[in-house]
């Protein structure tokens, strides 16, 4: 982490900034809108704020933003779930492949590219106009470290080959109004990361509170993962993070995540982050009904799933 080159990020940070500086004259208001399947994929600056969302076409409404990020410090993460997604460092601090399923506007996926410029980013996303808007306005540009592949998210790992392994799996997959695919909810999915991953893995998981089946999810994550950790946000996300290797207790964890901090000189709290992370009896005391949660399946979806998130 230390070593890692000096030229490098100073030249991918003055690239990243041209790629913006267009934005910089742009009024406030929105700078792309795009027709995607049942979405428009809208791009509003507000400010020095540039924000993604998924904007139903039934009702032209949304309450979930898929990006955001300062021109002012384009490294910077915005928001404390994507900070919380960084924790997978605590756990692989160099690692030499990354994973993510769901793109959006490609914050995390940047922000990984510039600070580990040694490692390889594969990540898949179903939609290309998304894709369109990060590269138009979040300062994204693919190469032969960084790539996406319009596809979804579970298929993709699944047509790896059997020896590729990740050391570090995300998944980030909301539509506009919430919706987690089950596919990317169940056992088998998690078994097929478990798989992927190297032997000092991890996967990391974003998901919404307020989602009906939340401890379902995390007791499906459980039954996979011998060791689990959630980051709360609020009360609106959680990062799920799982993992086989050797357990870290909570004070370890916070020292990495310093020693992290410290090293890459991040520009957001990671340590923070790891202070709220909760594990073991203070998990199971901060997730309602997890005890008495179902475990979920491909071949069965729990009645309701699909009609909680009807447009």
């Amino acid at each position: 982490m230390m070593d890692r080159p000096k030229t490098w990020q100073p030249m991918n940070l003055a690239a990243i900034q041209q790629r913006l500086a267009w934005l910089q004259q742009q009024p406030d208001g929105i700078i792309f809108c795009q027709d995607s399947g049942v979405h428009y994929v809208v791009v509003r600056k507000d400010k020095y704020k540039i924000k993604l969302a998924l904007v139903e076409k039934l009702n032209l409404h949304t309450d979930l933003l898929q990006s955001v990020f300062d021109l002012n410090n384009p490294l910077h993460l915005v928001s404390e779930y994507t900070q919380a997604m960084m924790l997978g460092l605590v756990w692989q601090s160099q690692p030499r492949r990354i994973y993510i399923a769901g793109f959006g506007g490609g914050r995390i996926p940047l922000v990984l590219h510039h600070y580990l410029p040694e490692t390889v980013i594969e990540c898949a996303d179903v939609d290309p106009i998304a894709l369109e808007a990060a590269t138009q306005c979040f300062g994204v540009q693919l190469d032969d470290r960084l790539s996406v592949t319009i596809q979804d998210g579970r298929e993709y790992l699944e047509q790896q080959n059997p020896d590729m392994q990740y050391d570090i799996i995300m998944t980030d997959v909301f539509f506009g109004n919430g919706y987690f695919p089950h596919r990317l909810a169940t056992k088998e999915f998690y078994q097929l990361c478990e798989k992927r991953l190297s032997s000092e893995g991890v996967v990391l998981v974003n998901l919404l509170q307020r989602d009906e089946f939340y401890a379902e999810k995390i007791k499906t994550f459980q039954s996979v993962f011998s060791q689990v950790c959630v980051c709360p946000w609020k009360d609106i996300n959680s990062v799920l993070i799982g993992t086989n290797s050797a357990i870290l207790e909570k004070d370890e964890i916070v020292a990495r995540a310093k020693y992290l901090q410290d090293g890459y000189q991040f520009s957001f709290p990671l340590t923070e982050r790891a202070q709220e992370v909760k594990l073991g009896t203070e998990l199971a005391e901060a997730v309602a009904n997890l005890d008495r949660a179902q475990i979920l399946h491909d071949e069965a979806p729990p009645v309701g799933y699909f009609d909680c998130w009807l447009f």
